[in-house]
């Protein structure tokens, strides 16, 4: 290590910089935005990616890894709802062992990733993934992450990685939070440093504070992008562009369209997802940066098991202002347009939902 990284970390060169990074990412929000409840999302999204980004520095490193939860309501990429997002800083080179209890959550996956967000990084790639459904009473999970496979032991799985992989994302979605346990995970290292976990070196907040600053810059410029592109067809739903994969860190298991929505007053949107062999399905409203409006409170989001359906098995989605007395009715939450997502995970037979607006006045003739 320099003693020019030692200096400017101790005498507050390293924060300063830090600090002057992300007064630049503003212009971000001012740029794509024109509407003040946009922008006061987006600077509160930025402060979201911040305190994500500056997790990475409560990690010891790949050599002493832990999952860590995702800092609360940082929403990327069209964040679902009704998940647990959980992720865990590794290094391809060592290997990993993941285990305890499943918990009874409808869905858990594990994705290997390498690449990232942050400026100068390679796009995200995903080198290996594993999926439990059906959760079984007092079931365990036992994962074993590495580059090559390994000889498991009897209900082990593997998890590939590769040289690259800096990153293992956990997902646990719920049907119904009100009844489900997510899983319990823990992780080690099988062939890491055996010293005790070491001191904050100077070169680590180095790091740490940069990489969160271009994190910060290139995930707000990322979703920009896909909101600029689904803005150029509104109110519709449609896959992302085959070069897009795996776009936000997503799940292999999922088709997963995406869209813009935009209303004026007095009127609606009406989504009618048909019905379809899936294990899992969700249709959520977010706002223009790709963050999941207020579920804690509102109802912006429906999925399998909370929607309520049609004689012919039809969930019929009805998104406006006020509650129009239609059951799946959606809030839009004070916003008059946003991004929208509708994931379908594990379905046997792809089958598009329809959109169209209406006027409020006019949606007593659907019954």
């Amino acid at each position: 290590m320099s003693d020019e990284i030692q200096e400017n970390a101790v005498n507050g060169k390293v924060w300063a910089d830090f600090c002057d990074n992300l007064k630049e990412a503003g212009q971000i929000i001012l740029d794509n935005s024109t509407d003040d409840l946009d922008r006061l999302e987006g600077f509160r999204y930025l402060s979201r990616l911040t305190r994500g980004g500056l997790g990475r520095l409560e990690n010891h490193g790949p050599g002493y890894a832990q999952i860590l939860p995702i800092a609360h309501n940082l929403k990327i990429g069209c964040d679902n709802p009704d998940a647990l997002y959980q992720s865990v800083g590794i290094k391809g080179a060592f290997d990993y062992r993941i285990h305890g209890p499943r918990g009874t959550v409808n869905y858990l996956s594990l994705n290997s990733f390498s690449g990232g967000f942050w400026q100068g990084a390679p796009p995200p790639g995903r080198q290996g993934a594993l999926a439990f459904n059906h959760p079984q009473p007092n079931e365990y999970v036992d994962v074993i992450a590495s580059i090559n496979e390994p000889e498991l032991e009897p209900g082990q799985r593997w998890l590939p990685t590769g040289p690259e992989t800096n990153q293992i994302a956990i997902r646990n979605f719920y049907l119904d939070r009100t009844t489900e346990r997510p899983s319990e995970l823990q992780i080690e290292c099988l062939n890491g440093p055996s010293d005790p976990v070491p001191p904050l070196s100077a070169q680590k907040l180095t790091m740490g504070l940069a990489r969160a600053a271009l994190e910060v810059h290139g995930i707000a410029r990322r979703f920009v992008e896909w909101l600029d592109m689904f803005q150029e067809r509104p109110n519709t739903l449609e896959f992302l562009p085959t070069h897009d994969k795996p776009g936000g860190w997503g799940d292999p298991t999922q088709l997963f369209r995406h869209g813009y929505w935009t209303l004026e007053p007095g009127q609606a949107m009406v989504i009618d997802v048909p019905p379809i062999e899936a294990y899992y399905w969700n249709f959520q409203l977010n706002n223009i940066w790709e963050e999941s409006l207020d579920y804690e409170w509102l109802q912006v989001t429906v999925n399998k098991h909370s929607a309520v359906y049609e004689p012919d098995g039809t969930a019929r989605i009805i998104v406006a202002d006020e509650d129009p007395g239609f059951a799946n009715w959606i809030d839009t939450a004070h916003h008059r347009h946003g991004t929208m997502g509708l994931r379908y995970n594990q379905v046997v037979e792809d089958i598009p939902p329809t959109l169209r607006v209406m006027n409020v006045a006019d949606l007593e003739s659907l019954r």
